[in-house]
């Protein structure tokens, strides 16, 4: 079998010790670049200085939102959301703020169900994410009557030919991981022009990032859920290739 992960994933250099002792090979292919946005004039009702909650989308987030750090740091009393254990572990570094996040199923329909019972109408929210990214915990938050702001601090680029067929076992099945439905289209956009056929199995976190997804060039989709650790992923894969 052959690994090949299209997103940075925080478990990527425990996921190559793993499969070194294995010989199993593995490969990094980044789909997509990430540019940091200006936030220059950028106007919202609620800054993150007296916002009452605040929610990272991603690691990303934490990281690209840099401009507003301050700003965050000297607003103590805010609750900051984010999805993951390894999104909190950065938050946790800058801020001293109190951090919520789901503790099994690392989604933004999990965040939102957390965020539900918790009884605060009206309250301020700000939502730090990529440009293009979801919008569902924005919507959902208007929906349960908070008041919301988004803020786009960074935009996701597909890299150009950033793949090719011969990256891809002939002989040995092929495992992709793709965290992003935008890593995913950028994929298949370029396999789908190969006309050599490579057994390929895709490996996602969710059923979401596959939904709409027309001509799917995968002989099997394994989910994966983001919150697992290396040991599990590569544990999981094996079993699946036997």
């Amino acid at each position: 079998m052959k690994i090949t992960v299209t997103s940075e994933l925080t478990i990527y250099n425990d996921l190559v010790k793993l499969c070194r002792n294995k010989n199993i090979s593995i490969e990094k292919k980044i789909a997509l670049s990430i540019e940091k946005l200006s936030l220059e004039n950028k106007i919202y009702n609620n800054p993150v200085a007296g916002v009452q909650n605040i929610i990272f989308q991603s690691k990303n987030a934490v990281k690209y939102s840099v401009d507003v750090h301050e700003e965050i740091a000297k607003n103590s009393k805010a609750k900051l959301y984010c999805l993951g254990k390894y999104t909190k572990l950065e938050l946790s570094r800058l801020f001293i703020n109190e951090i919520i996040h789901p503790k099994e199923n690392y989604s933004s329909e999990e965040l939102i169900r957390l965020i539900s019972k918790e009884k605060k109408d009206n309250a301020s929210y700000i939502v730090i994410k990529g440009e293009g990214g979801r919008s569902y915990i924005s919507e959902q938050l208007l929906k349960l009557g908070r008041v919301v702001d988004e803020l786009n601090v960074y935009r996701r680029n597909e890299i150009n030919e950033f793949i090719s067929e011969d990256d891809l076992s002939d002989i040995e099945n092929n495992y992709i991981i793709v965290s992003s439905k935008t890593a995913l289209r950028a994929f298949i956009k370029i396999i789908k022009k190969s006309p050599t056929y490579k057994k390929m199995i895709l490996v996602i976190p969710n059923n979401r990032l596959i939904e709409d997804i027309k001509d799917n060039p995968f002989d099997d989709v394994m989910i994966i859920a983001n919150n697992n650790s290396a040991e599990t992923y590569v544990e999981t894969m094996q079993k699946h290739n036997e």
